[in-house]
């Protein structure tokens, strides 16, 4: 039937009849363009999108990102190694595969990071289903639905904030309600893309204009006018995303196509795209390299085609079920692995490396690198800090924020690990900043047992505290510029702008030293002994103290009220000590704590006051507000150190391990919880 043809004319009536009794809409396009012609929406002003590349089979990390100054490496892959002579540096050791010379550059200036040492930590699993299974549902236990399916769910449902270029839709981007789109890599006949005869184009107008007025069919016929309009509409806008030629590679085809897509600005959010096999038991270095070329080239093709409009508002993540075993096997290639490497770019991305390279010497039963950050923290970062969801709804648990996206600016990654506050990220060296941001509006310092001192966010480089008896305690100073830092034998270490003023080395105590306070100007400190003796310094006022005292329990830490003329002591059991102009505001003392107190922070008009716990529970007495805590979680170490914002708005925990944890107006800018630490943290300064 020719609806153009001069001896045939059809009717708006008869047309739609027609269409109605084939089936209706569903007769005049594909299910997807259904969806899109109903949901096309242009994205929120702090929307982010996320295209996740998927590398089924699992990825070899190792000569991805080649430990070139690791003689393990070249000892247990003679012949499948990546040369240093060949390798991309990226200092630390490190390198990429000589094939991802894009990569490298996003990395130079600062829009790659890399994940080290991802994988279920405490879960072998190497087979291929099960594995991917866990990964796609975001969950290391039995859950029917996808991650970012869930991500759907919680976001009303909409086909078309997600969708993924192929045939199907994958587990990971269907939820229990709802499931992304799936797009076809070539859409060669859909209905209204192709224009390019004048058949057509008169066939595809004679459809638009069925909605031009009232069909007289009812709602029901009005609304197949409206959506075969709106198909024909819609099919305009994306044969244009349609355009990279076919007789480049099929990855660069569906990364081109991803690009394009977001360029229409039709709402969508999430886009999945498959790689090819790399599952490399044989002939290794050679289908790598073609994948990792393959991989180059689809990034270069993705934000070549990529328009400016929408340079901050998109990040690249890839990820695999596992990587490869560090040995190589007898037939040139490597069997599956335990831990790999993970790529997140994009201009809203803190570029650096995160997490710490497992050790390729200590192994597990399998032989088998130690993971060092859960694959489930890379979906928290993604989902709290890119795609503005709370992470623990859709993961049904909170995990480390690992604190790779910059949350400065109008566009999306407003998320910034605040009141999230969960971060990983290894650095080899603890002077230096691996997340360097001269936007940002603060920063903190973390310190080991052992002196070393590591900064985030805009915190200046202070150094190390040096070789010494085990540190207690450490504090900033009022500017911001410098950190004291106080060992149990009562020595003070001057860091940055911090100055000396005497210490207590050498000298006998009655109790070590437990924590420290700074005067308001900066030109004085207390020490305070287990007992609650208290060492003045500087222009530090002496107030009184319970050193001459019969103590329940032991002091554990103190703070100065803001003007310097009183301080507060605390005792493991939450039992507080006022001095001076401090005021008694309540105590934990006599009440059943699940676990002990270990520091205490107060507010900016001195008339409030915190109290931490191990666990991360937090007590609040006075002005002092209550922002959250982690009391109800289940935690890898225990909270030793708590310090308060400059507007009492917010406070933050650190873990023994280097975890950091944020409240209300706390910032998260990076931890070392994902980091093999050779001694541990106790006390964080800001």
């Amino acid at each position: 039937m020719n609806l153009n043809s001069g001896d045939f004319a059809l009717s708006r009536r008869r047309f739609l009849q027609a269409a109605v009794a084939v089936g209706g809409a569903t007769a005049l396009l594909p299910s997807w363009m259904q969806d899109m012609a109903a949901n096309a929406t242009p994205l929120g002003p702090a929307e982010g999108v996320l295209v996740l590349v998927m590398m089924p089979g699992g990825n070899d990390g190792l000569n991805m990102v080649p430990p070139i100054s690791n003689s393990a490496y070249y000892s247990k892959r003679p012949t499948v190694n990546i040369p240093a002579s060949a390798a991309l540096p990226i200092g630390h050791g490190l390198g990429l595969h000589p094939a991802l010379t894009n990569v490298k550059g996003y990395f130079d200036n600062g829009k790659a990071a890399i994940v080290q040492g991802v994988g279920m930590p405490g879960i072998v699993d190497l087979s291929h289903f099960s594995s991917m299974a866990r990964w796609m549902a975001g969950s290391t236990s039995t859950v029917e639905s996808g991650w970012l399916g869930r991500f759907l769910d919680a976001k009303g449902g909409d086909p078309l904030l997600a969708v993924n270029i192929g045939s199907s839709t994958p587990a990971f981007l269907v939820g229990s309600r709802s499931r992304a789109t799936a797009l076809p890599l070539s859409i060669n006949g859909a209905f209204g893309v192709d224009q390019t005869n004048d058949y057509d184009r008169r066939q595809y107008s004679a459809v638009r204009e069925y909605a031009a007025t009232p069909t007289g069919l009812g709602a029901f016929g009005d609304e197949l006018a409206r959506m075969g309009r709106n198909t024909v509409d819609l099919g305009g806008r994306v044969r244009t995303a349609y355009g990279a030629p076919e007789t480049v590679s099929v990855p660069v085809q569906k990364m081109a196509l991803a690009a394009r897509l977001i360029n229409l600005d039709l709402g969508i959010r999430v886009i999945g795209v498959e790689l090819a096999d790399f599952d490399h038991h044989q002939n290794h270095l050679g289908t790598h390299q073609l994948r990792m070329a393959e991989l180059n080239d689809g990034l270069g093709a993705f934000f070549s085609n990529l328009s400016i409009a929408f340079e901050n508002r998109v990040t690249v993540m890839t990820f695999s079920e596992f990587g490869r075993r560090v040995a190589q096997n007898g037939s040139g290639g490597t069997d599956h692995g335990a831990a790999s490497n993970m790529l997140v770019i994009g201009n809203r991305v803190r570029g650096g490396l995160y997490g710490a390279a497992p050790s390729l010497t200590q192994l597990d039963s399998t032989d088998n690198m130690f993971p060092s950050v859960s694959f489930m923290s890379t979906y928290a970062t993604v989902l709290d800090s890119w795609l503005g969801v709370e992470s623990s709804s859709i993961l049904g648990g909170r995990f480390e924020n690992l604190g790779y996206f910059d949350g400065v600016g109008d566009a999306p990654g407003l998320g910034n690990g605040v009141g999230a506050g969960f971060g990983a990220a290894g650095v080899g060296d603890p002077t230096v900043d691996a997340f360097s941001n001269p936007s940002a509006t603060s920063g903190y310092w973390l310190t080991t047992s052992a002196g070393d001192v590591y900064r985030f966010g805009n915190a200046p480089s202070v150094g190390n505290a040096g070789k010494g008896a085990p540190v207690a305690a450490t504090m900033a100073t009022p500017s911001s510029g410098g950190v004291f830092v106080a060992r149990v034998d009562g020595e003070v270490v001057a860091l940055g702008d911090a100055t000396h003023r005497g210490d207590m080395a050498g000298s006998p105590l009655n109790k070590p030293i437990v924590g420290m306070a700074v005067t308001r100007s900066g030109n004085g400190y207390w020490l305070l002994g287990g007992d609650g003796g208290i060492f003045c310094f500087g222009d530090a006022g002496f107030y009184g103290s319970t050193g001459a005292m019969n103590l329940n329990m032991p002091v554990v830490g103190m703070a100065a009220t803001p003007n310097g003329r009183g301080y507060w002591l605390v005792a493991s059991d939450g039992g507080i000590f006022c001095f001076g102009d401090a005021p008694f505001l309540g105590s934990m003392g006599g009440t059943k704590l699940n676990k002990p107190v270990v520091g205490m922070a107060c507010t900016a008009s001195g008339n409030g006051y915190w109290l931490v716990a191990s666990d991360g529970g937090i007590f609040s007495f006075g002005d002092a507000a209550f922002f959250g805590s982690t009391g109800a979680l289940v935690l890898q170490q225990p909270i030793v150190d708590m310090t308060v914002t400059a507007t009492g708005s917010g406070y933050l925990f650190v873990a023994s391990d280097g975890g950091v944890f944020c409240f209300g107006d706390a910032q998260f800018h990076g931890s070392l919880g994902a980091a093999r630490l050779a001694s541990p943290v106790v006390g964080v300064a800001s």
